[in-house]
């Protein structure tokens, strides 16, 4: 099969490299055939284009979340798991949608709904982690911007340079210890 979008350009792959939603992914419930893509500029690089073959524009940057946080952990309920048809811990993979603002320091990772795959079936979905510290919006990087901060406070009283008041206060809320 092959797709073409804007973005990645032409790529082609096996049918059976398609992972299907059933219910969709949360604000898209009509799509649900999907493909994950290396990036064609570096495909060493530790996300992918997970590619909607339905609307092949419409992509979302992911990740391995156990990449950037090596506590990352949730258990599925008894229904998740039947719906997906786990068998062994070896069928799933998890990967997290990433969210790239303007500074890519400040890329983000949503914990709290991840994209479980059954990859010995290829059927993934959407999961919505209940009751858990998790949220939408994890920094990727957080020692930059912890970084950043720090510096900022310090040269505060010795220098006139010093990071906008907004940057500073944005992200002091946002950083935990793992």
């Amino acid at each position: 099969m092959i797709i073409e979008s804007k973005r990645i350009g032409r790529v082609e792959f096996e049918d059976n490299k398609i992972i299907t939603f059933a219910e969709g992914i949360l604000g898209f419930p009509t799509l649900t055939r999907f493909v994950l893509c290396n990036d064609p500029i570096d495909e060493t690089m530790p996300f992918k284009w997970f590619v909607s073959i339905d609307n092949p524009e419409l992509m979302f940057l992911v990740t391995d979340p156990g990449l950037f946080f090596k506590d990352y952990v949730f258990d599925l309920t008894e229904e998740e798991r039947n719906s997906l048809q786990i068998e062994s811990t070896d069928d799933v993979n998890v990967v997290s949608v990433v969210t790239v603002p303007t500074d890519p320091k400040q890329m983000t990772a949503n914990l709290r709904g991840p994209l479980v795959i059954n990859w010995r079936i290829m059927k993934g979905r959407q999961i919505v982690l209940q009751n858990t510290h998790y949220e939408t919006k994890h920094l990727l990087f957080p020692s930059d911007v912890q970084t950043a901060a720090t510096a900022a406070k310090e040269e505060k009283s010795t220098s006139d340079i010093v990071l906008p008041p907004d940057v500073v206060n944005q992200h002091s809320g946002e950083l935990r210890a793992k």
